[in-house]
C-alpha cells in the first residue's frame, strides 16, 4: 500500500478469482508517487482514444478549447473511489454555479480495464448521481490506460487485495497542459474550484479585451464563503478601492489648500 500522509490511497476489496491486467511498472515509495504526479504539471495531455459510457470512442484531446478536470477511479471500489466521486461533485457543483455551467468539463476514467466497461461505469454514475451533462465516464485498453496513467502522472498497480493507487484529481487547461493536481478523496472545495478560477478567468491573461477586463474583475471578485460552502461575488473589492481613491483626493486636498494658505500668507 501506498502510504503518503498527504495523499488518501485506495486500497480495494479482493477481485476473487477474476483476472486483472497488468498495472504500469511503478514504485511502491510514496515519494516517487507523489514526485511522478506533481511532474507532470505543466505536461502536454496527449490524443488518448477511450470509450465513454455509451459506448462512443472518445478522444481526451477533444475536449480541448476548454479546462478538463479528471478523475481515476474504478467501479469495483466501495468506499475510497465514491467518496472521491462526491467530493469532486460537490466541488463541481459549486464552480459551475460561480463560474458558468458551460465553463469547463469533467471526466471519470475507470482504470480497472476488466470491469470498467461502459456499461458498469454509467451503473457506477447512476449509483453516485452525477448527471451525464457536461460529465463523461470512460474507459480503455489495458495499453491506453497505461499510457494515460503515464501522461497524468496517475500511479496505480494491482494489490492482493484489488488496486492500491494515488487519489489524484487533475485540472487540466484549455490548451491541454495539466494545470494543477489535488489530492486527496476528500479535499475542501477551494481546492479544486480556485485552480478552476485561475484557468478559466486568467489570473494571468492579457487585459486585451473587454471579456478579458470582466474576467480579470471576476477573477478578484469571486470568493469562497467558508459558511455556505460556496462562491460569492465580493463588491468589497469596488468599496475598498473607492475608499482608496477618496483617501487620495482628500490628501491632494488638503496639499492643494495648505499650499495656497501658504501662498497667501507669504504674500501678505
Amino acid at each position: 500500500m501506498l502510504r503518503i500522509t498527504i495523499l488518501t490511497v485506495l486500497v480495494s476489496l479482493g477481485l476473487g478469482g477474476l483476472s486483472v491486467q497488468a498495472a504500469p511498472t511503478v514504485s511502491a515509495n510514496a515519494e516517487e508517487a507523489l514526485k511522478r504526479s506533481r511532474a507532470s504539471e505543466g505536461q502536454e495531455v496527449t490524443s488518448h482514444l477511450l470509450t465513454d459510457q455509451d459506448g462512443r470512442p472518445v478522444d481526451l484531446s477533444a475536449f480541448r478549447g476548454k479546462p478538463l478536470v479528471v478523475s481515476m477511479v474504478y467501479t469495483a471500489c466501495d468506499h475510497t473511489c465514491p467518496v472521491t466521486t462526491q467530493t469532486v461533485a460537490r466541488s463541481v457543483a459549486v464552480a459551475r454555479k460561480a463560474l458558468g455551467d458551460d465553463s469547463f468539463n469533467v471526466v471519470s476514467i475507470g482504470f480497472d480495464t476488466v470491469r470498467d466497461t461502459p456499461a458498469a461505469l454509467k451503473v457506477y454514475a447512476r449509483q453516485q448521481g452525477v448527471s451525464l451533462d457536461r460529465w463523461s465516464f470512460l474507459s480503455g485498453s489495458a495499453e491506453n490506460m497505461e499510457k494515460l496513467a503515464a501522461n497524468l502522472g496517475f500511479t496505480w498497480f494491482v494489490s492482493s487485495r484489488g488496486f492500491d493507487h494515488i487519489a489524484q484529481t487533475t485540472v487540466i487547461d484549455r490548451e491541454g497542459r495539466i494545470y494543477r493536481q489535488v489530492y486527496g478523496e476528500n479535499f475542501e472545495v477551494p481546492q479544486l474550484v480556485e485552480p478552476l478560477k485561475d484557468v478559466i478567468l486568467g489570473r494571468s491573461a492579457a487585459l486585451d479585451s473587454v471579456e478579458s477586463i470582466s474576467n480579470r474583475i471576476r477573477f478578484f471578485c469571486t470568493v469562497y464563503d467558508p459558511s455556505s460552502d460556496a462562491y460569492r461575488f465580493d463588491y468589497g473589492i469596488f468599496l475598498s478601492i473607492g475608499s482608496g481613491f477618496l483617501a487620495v483626493l482628500t490628501i491632494m486636498w488638503w496639499m492643494v489648500r495648505l499650499w495656497r494658505e501658504n501662498r497667501s500668507s507669504r504674500r501678505t
